[in-house]
């Protein structure tokens, strides 16, 4: 039986060596540079399976604390999941995430949001979640977008050093978003974590009014000689609408792009407004979430609420009804959720919630919460 348990630091050069023998080739950079906290001895959240003290299987873990208005949510981060192809079929995998869930529960979280979506993680409640809205932006979008925003008084340009401190408040000014210093930001940026997995690189343009950055936009862009694996796409994004919609136009010209694609959540509101003109297919969040405890989860959201909807949440009530389902009741209604269902009514989608279209109707000044886009700089 294998030893089930947390990585140690002297165990970290075994854990990048078998990470990037599943998920790199010779092509690109290992893992470690590219995903430093997965493999950080300071944090030391990762997990593995050890035969005979061999490393044969490993999941990356990251704490990271999820802003939502004045809301702190405590979340962790899984991903770089990988077994060696020897021990395969041993249910490593398995129990390795089930001592994962009992990690952060006893860390206080309230979320665990995984970069993947099979049956590994489907069958224990890490469940799809949330609707973002995918713009592509082509040279006729671009064209649109310049003739909307032709009032804007913005100059374009690529990332100055003196910018930082300005990109991490309007980083931080968006209503949802991942919680970062300025070192965070623009160490996210460098090490080009989701980019080094689909062979492309990062490039970061500000739009600037007044004399200083009013937006910026970190684009995913080909890295030749490599053959990128996805058509460009912004990575992340902060700022109002117009400059947003700008810096999209203008990608196109300054990083010689056919187009480019913008995923961007639904409560966006100024930026949806500003790429009206641009087509747009919906879609779920990346990935999948596991809700580690639904009544931690909604008391880590009530000082959203408390400004957001005052007066308004203290009725509802939440409690675990085991395997993943949840008591809810509000303002004289009460329901049954399954896992799904739970996850659609917090984050938005209609899956599971046929049923539940009442409570969905009464809940709507406080469900779907504002979630940030999961496959950007924070990544894992």
């Amino acid at each position: 039986m294998a030893d089930i348990r947390l990585v140690r630091p002297d165990e970290i050069a075994e854990a990048v060596k078998l990470s990037d023998s599943i998920f790199r080739d010779t092509q690109q950079i290992s893992m470690k540079p590219a995903f430093p906290d997965v493999f950080s001895a300071a944090l030391g959240q990762s997990y593995g399976a050890f035969e005979d003290g061999k490393l044969v299987s490993f999941m990356g873990l990251v704490p990271v604390t999820i802003r939502i208005g004045k809301a702190a949510l405590g979340t962790y981060q899984l991903g770089s999941v990988g077994t060696d192809p020897a021990a395969r079929g041993k249910g490593y995998a398995s129990l390795i995430l089930q001592r994962i869930f009992e990690h952060i529960d006893k860390a206080g979280a309230s979320l665990l949001l995984i970069s993947g979506g099979r049956s590994l993680y489907t069958r224990v409640n890490c469940l799809p979640f949330g609707v973002i809205r995918r713009y592509t932006v082509d040279a006729a979008a671009a064209q649109a977008l310049q003739s909307r925003h032709a009032s804007e008084e913005v100059r374009l340009r690529d990332l100055e050093p003196t910018d930082w401190l300005y990109l991490r408040e309007l980083a931080s000014a968006r209503l949802a978003h991942f919680e970062h210093s300025v070192t965070d930001l623009a160490n996210l940026v460098h090490n080009e974590a989701l980019v080094s997995c689909i062979k492309m690189k990062h490039r970061v343009l500000v739009a600037e009014r007044h004399g200083k950055p009013a937006a910026f936009l970190v684009a995913a862009v080909p890295n030749p000689p490599l053959v990128p694996k996805r058509v460009p796409f912004l990575i992340e994004a902060a700022g109002d609408g117009p400059a947003v919609a700008l810096l999209a136009a203008y990608a196109l010209k300054r990083l010689e792009l056919e187009q480019i694609q913008l995923p961007v959540s639904v409560h966006e509101s100024d930026w949806l407004e500003a790429l009206a003109p641009v087509p747009y297919q919906e879609e779920p969040n990346q990935g999948t979430v596991y809700v580690v405890r639904p009544e931690r989860l909604i008391e880590q959201l009530r000082p959203y609420w408390a400004e957001a909807a005052p007066g308004r949440h203290e009725a509802l009530r939440v409690q675990s009804a085991g395997d993943g389902r949840v008591k809810l009741e509000y303002d004289g209604l009460s329901a049954e959720l399954d896992p799904q269902a739970f996850i659609s009514l917090v984050f938005g989608g209609d899956e599971g919630m046929a049923e539940h279209s009442a409570l969905r109707s009464a809940l709507k000044e406080l469900f779907p919460v504002p979630f940030p886009f999961t496959a950007g700089l924070n990544y894992v």
